[in-house]
Formats: C-alpha cells, structure tokens, sequence
C-alpha cells in the first residue's frame, strides 16, 4: 500500500486530475413534497402539508340544529375559530379500523384560514418528505370512483398511502355540507 501511495505521479494524471477538479459541481435535487401522513378507519393518506392549517386534540363538536347529516358533524372551536366538521369515513365509504390498530385521535384542519374544514384522524404520525418521482399511478378502480380525492400512491413505512389533491378533498366537503 504504501508503494502505491509513494509512486510518482505522472504529469498526465496530474493534468486530468487539475481538469477534473476544476469543473464545477452541479447539485441535483429531486423535487419534493412535504406530506402529513393521516389515517382515517383503515386507510392511510398524505396530505399537502402547505394546506393543512392546524393539528390539535379533538375539541367538543357541537352539532346544528336540522343541518347535521352522517357526513356533517356540525362545528367546533379550533384555535379560536368555529370551523365545519366533517367525518371523512362517511363521506368517503371508508372502512373502520380494525380493533388491534392503536387509535390516537386528532382534529387535522385543512384548507386556507380564510376557508376551511376539519375531520377527526384516527391516528397523526406527522409530517414526512416525499420525492415526487416515487408517486405511483392510482390504480382504475379508483381513478373512477365517484369519491375521488386521490391523486396517486406513495410508500411509505405503513404501507400504500394516497396522495390526496386538496382541492378534490375540499370541494367532496363542500358538497357533502350541501353547498
């Protein structure tokens, strides 16, 4: 080893090594995106973490007199403001959990601060980084549900999670709300 180290070098090796040192480096990032991983009964989902506005414990919601539905719950006092609550199982048809899932409750707020809605989680684990070149197609069954707000699938430690486009998630509450 220490022969190959104390060999002379060789004014060509010094020469491509000079080249190859002098070129500028350019840094390749792969697009990202920010994602809060939510679980709804036994579906997972990542939200766009730039549209979700708030994450708390699940305050009291108190229902509305003749507007309260299965898909809404009525309204509750998050951060200050009375927000729309609305259950994501059923507006979406999604299955409950199975009973051996642990179950952490969390009111995920989504939506401008101006315009919004709320839904109970079952379970928050937080916010992780997706790369954009890992979002997979969503599959024909579900491109063409009704009930769509989906926009790929990416893996993740629990498994196949939906992206969700918060514009199709928004406009499912406003037309389950009835507006």
């Amino acid at each position: 080893m220490t022969r190959l180290l104390d060999r002379p070098a060789t004014p060509v090796a010094i020469a491509e090594a000079t080249k190859s040192s002098s070129q500028p480096r350019t840094l390749r990032r792969e697009a990202q995106r920010h994602v809060l991983l939510v679980r709804c009964g036994a579906e997972w989902f990542a939200l766009n973490a730039a549209d979700v506005v708030h994450v708390s414990s699940v305050p009291r919601v108190h229902a509305l007199p003749h507007r309260t539905t299965p898909a809404f719950r009525g309204v509750a006092t998050i951060a200050g403001a009375v927000i729309p609550v609305v259950n994501v199982k059923a507006i979406l048809g999604l299955a409950e959990a199975q009973t051996t899932l642990a179950r952490s409750p969390r009111m995920v707020q989504v939506g401008t601060s101006a315009a919004s809605f709320a839904f109970e989680a079952d379970e928050v684990p937080g916010v992780l980084s997706i790369l954009l070149s890992s979002v997979r197609e969503l599959p024909m069954t579900v491109e063409k549900a009704p009930r769509r707000i989906g926009t790929g699938l990416v893996t993740t430690t629990h498994g196949s999670v939906t992206l969700v486009d918060s514009a199709l998630m928004l406009a499912e509450f406003s037309r389950a709300m009835g507006a």
